[in-house]
């Protein structure tokens, strides 16, 4: 028997239809257009990609590996390959300045007092510089160096005898010197040379300046002379004795100085338990005040030479009871005597200076 459904059945309106066929339509729209994509694009470079086999991946090892054998036929002095690199169109990179090349240290006592000469040429010392180059040549009389230091110095001067005579020295020990010999030799080419050229040019001699009138500080004959000596004591613990001497060395007013013909000896004495008058042992160092020492702009020149005496060492088997006794300073020009004082007086009665420029200081 048939029955009656509760759920009444619905028809389907128009609205409907037309809003199902809209869809429809767009639906194979976006599927012709996905499938016009696939047909025209580039064909995949996955899908041509052949594999290969990787390398074998290395295994690490600690056993020790023999360095290469090395190339005995390689020039050591060859510069590596450079390759040209252009930054055409870039800013230009900043340059880095360039570092000087840190001295190597002394090894030994010799190359010591090589590099303590050059450090005091460099600070304007000459005097001092001359005398550690002098020591440094004592060290070892047939090494060509200090003999070449020496005359750089000379020439940084302006003495160009004295550093011809040097050069000199270093030409006469020929293929002993080694490089040198060539720098030797091209200095007295070069000095040779200047010589000519100076002895064939007409050269305006300055007017003689009147050494007979009156110049304080300055003796009747005499193109310099020195001013009163001034000590400045200096307190040092670690010293038994230290001070700087001031020395003031005046030209005569209109004197044009030839630097190179000046000649200052500045001496110390030390008194040995009480009795001996020695000369020194303390470490002296001397220096322009206001270098160069040309005498240009002002009639005096103002030389400092610092004293410094160690005190004596408390483990020594013998303690040397050396005090500071006294100086002698004399001044000469042109190889005659121009000046010389003494404190205490005695000592320029005990060692009385030279008139001429004697070729031992110490005398």
């Amino acid at each position: 028997m048939l029955t009656t459904s509760p759920i009444t059945r619905q028809t389907v309106g128009k609205t409907f239809t037309i809003a199902i066929s809209v869809l429809g339509v767009g639906a194979v729209f976006q599927v012709g257009i996905i499938g016009w994509a696939f047909a025209t694009r580039p064909p995949n470079p996955v899908a041509n990609f052949t594999a290969t086999a990787l390398p074998p991946v290395a295994r690490l090892t600690t056993e020790p590996v023999a360095p290469p054998a090395p190339d005995l036929t390689a020039n050591p002095f060859a510069e590596p390959p450079q390759t040209l690199t252009t930054n055409a169109g870039l800013p230009p990179k900043p340059t880095p300045a360039p570092q000087k090349s840190t001295p190597a240290e002394p090894t030994n006592r010799f190359e010591e007092v090589l590099l303590q000469g050059r450090q005091l040429r460099e600070r304007g010392d000459m005097n001092t510089a001359i005398i550690k180059f002098r020591e440094a040549g004592t060290m070892d009389p047939r090494n060509p160096i200090p003999v070449a230091e020496l005359a750089a110095t000379y020439e940084k001067m302006g003495s160009a005898d004295r550093a011809g005579e040097h050069w000199r020295k270093i030409y006469d020990l020929g293929d002993a010197a080694g490089v040198y010999y060539s720098l030797a030799e091209a200095k007295l080419k070069a000095i040779q040379a200047l010589t000519m050229r100076t002895a064939v040019a007409p050269v305006d001699a300055p007017a003689p300046v009147d050494t007979s009138a009156p110049v304080e500080g300055i003796a009747p004959g005499a193109t310099l002379g020195l001013l009163p000596v001034r000590v400045d004591e200096e307190k040092d613990d670690a010293s038994a004795k230290r001070f700087t001497l001031h020395i003031p060395v005046k030209a005569r007013p209109q004197t044009k100085m030839e630097v190179r013909d000046l000649v200052l000896h500045v001496l110390f004495y030390d008194i040995v338990d009480g009795q001996n008058v020695v000369q020194t042992s303390a470490n002296v160092n001397s220096r322009w005040m206001t270098p160069p020492a040309d005498w240009t702009e002002s009639d005096t020149e103002e030389l400092a030479v610092e004293y410094q005496l160690d005190k004596p060492e408390a483990k020594a088997a013998k303690r040397e009871n050396r005090k500071y006794f006294g100086y002698i300073v004399r001044v000469y020009y042109k190889q005659q005597l121009q000046a010389a004082t003494a404190e205490p007086e005695r000592l320029s009665q005990q060692y009385p200076p030279p008139p001429t420029l004697p070729k031992d200081p110490d005398k």
